[in-house]
């Protein structure tokens, strides 16, 4: 079968805009402490940045058992005093989501932002297909603002056989040198949208030679913005 050169690259743009579409724009305004538990899970304890949606809604409550918060640890441990809702990343939606998730409690405001906006942009999402994430508007989570922060502050944790214990740097086999938690983190690679928003690009595969400059993202509401430039 051949194909006109018109024919061609109407194909070529078929496949970049269903590739741009696979980023998620988070809107941190009401989400804070989510948006907090992203970063340092993806910077500080390495965890995926590239996620796979699963359209099986059954299988969620499985994956909240193993990562540890049906267990309710915003309301019966010492984590509580940073919010009462459990937060994981990565998500109970994604198939890399589960056992080994790191938690934190969050106000429960925050995790109904991030619930929210999260299933508005799978509407657009098949089953089994990758995205990445991008934040916006994040003064005010640490470990999104200074990502060589990785000092565990108290309430970053993990669901282990009895209980939970502070996510520590050691769990995931860094060298001993990083042991005592004030390793630093690999700042964030910053973008600005055509709407004069900049964002992070949440990756912990730091790559200066591949670029994501004009590319389009979604938010949870449907709006799309180009990425215009990187910030240095």
């Amino acid at each position: 079968m051949q194909f006109s050169l018109f024919q061609l690259l109407g194909l070529v743009l078929v496949s970049l805009t269903v590739v741009e579409a696979l980023n998620f724009d988070w809107d941190c305004t009401r989400s804070l402490g989510t948006c907090n538990n992203a970063c340092f899970a993806v910077n500080c304890k390495r965890k995926p940045s590239k996620l796979t949606y699963d359209a099986n809604k059954s299988a969620r409550g499985p994956r909240r058992t193993r990562s540890g918060c049906n267990r309710t640890p915003c309301s019966n441990t010492k984590y509580k005093a940073s919010g009462n809702s459990c937060d994981e990343f990565p998500f109970a939606s994604v198939k890399e989501g589960g056992s080994g998730a790191i938690l934190r409690c969050v106000k429960s405001s925050e995790n109904s932002s991030e619930g929210g906006q999260l299933s508005a942009f799978y509407k657009k999402l098949k089953n089994g297909e990758k995205f990445g994430i991008f934040v916006r508007n994040f003064k005010g989570a640490k470990y999104c603002e200074n990502a060589r922060l990785c000092r565990n502050d108290g309430f970053e944790f993990k669901a282990q056989r009895r209980g939970f214990i502070n996510a520590r740097a050691e769990d995931d086999g860094f060298s001993a040198a990083d042991t005592n938690d004030n390793f630093e983190g690999v700042p964030f690679r910053k973008f600005m949208g055509n709407d004069g928003v900049e964002r992070l690009f949440l990756s912990n595969v730091n790559d200066p030679k591949s670029t994501i400059v004009g590319e389009t993202i979604t938010d949870g509401e449907g709006k799309e913005v180009k990425i215009t430039s990187e910030v240095f």
